[in-house]
């Protein structure tokens, strides 16, 4: 991929993308023709979609990090970004079996991309298994009230009709975005995305979830301190470190076209997603 961001300014700030980037021996094996040609191409699916080098580079390494999401986990995966879809959708128009190299090589296994009726479960349980693995891959634990990059990727690129996911009052949630890229209308707090939600599914342990109702109760009442008395409080996810992830009881860390904030995905080794 590097090969070909080449000269300008927004070619230069994408190799920098790409050379910071913990998956930059992934990324650099992405083919080299491929940026070219979602350039040429991502706009017939995605209208409005920005065609620069910087946008690639950045949705490519979301989709990347999503395939590492699908790796890893033993859960059905669906995937919170049409950034990174841009580039999934472009891929295998441009030579599906690059794609297939390219996972063999660097997932070990086929990474199938799945439309929501080919889906096996529920596309919210499919989501929170995807932000469970994000965040053990950012070395969060699974309850912090914080996102990790993949779930913020079309909010800070202002992906036109994507998903703008915040956290409000410790809560994850997304709003649709416009065809400009701005977040509009009411939030929607998905239950599954919820600490009780992934306890309830059996996706964290009860001892999580006692760390996050603990660690709930301490931000409340830092929060009533902090106002006075009225008690209130939010939380967004510049507010609540990931070094504080270092926990004991986190030992084991390591919208258009869809209403439940997804974009497509994948069932491989267990893990699925759906558009």
């Amino acid at each position: 991929m590097l090969e070909n961001l080449k000269s300008s300014l927004s070619h230069y700030r994408a190799q920098r993308i790409v050379k910071r980037s913990t998956l930059r021996d992934i990324l650099t094996d992405i083919p080299p023709g491929l940026f070219l040609y979602w350039q040429q191409t991502a706009q017939q699916e995605f209208p409005g979609i920005p065609q620069d080098a910087v946008f690639f580079a950045s949705a490519a390494e979301g989709l990347c990090m999503f395939f590492e999401c699908v790796r890893r986990s033993e859960q059905p995966c669906a995937l919170p970004s049409k950034a990174a879809d841009s580039v999934w959708h472009a891929w295998l128009r441009y030579s599906s079996i690059s794609l297939e190299q390219f996972c063999d090589k660097n997932y070990e296994r086929q990474i199938p991309h799945l439309s929501a009726s080919e889906m096996s479960v529920d596309l919210e349980l499919a989501l929170a298994a995807t932000l469970i693995q994000a965040r053990r891959f950012e070395r969060q634990c699974e309850t912090d009230p914080i996102l990790p990059a993949l779930f913020t990727l079309d909010k800070r690129l202002r992906m036109p009709n994507g998903y703008a996911y915040h956290i409000g009052a410790d809560k994850p949630g997304y709003r649709a975005m416009n065809r400009d890229g701005q977040a509009y209308g009411a939030s929607y707090y998905p239950e599954a995305l919820q600490a009780y939600g992934m306890l309830t599914a059996g996706m964290i342990s009860a001892t999580m979830y006692e760390h996050y109702k603990r660690r709930e109760a301490e931000r409340q009442q830092s929060s009533y301190i902090d106002t006075g008395s009225s008690g209130s409080y939010s939380s967004d996810s510049s507010s609540y470190s990931s070094s504080n992830s270092n926990n004991s009881d986190c030992s084991n860390n390591s919208s258009a076209g869809s209403s439940c904030g997804s974009s497509c995905g994948s069932s491989c080794g267990g893990g699925g997603g759906g558009d």
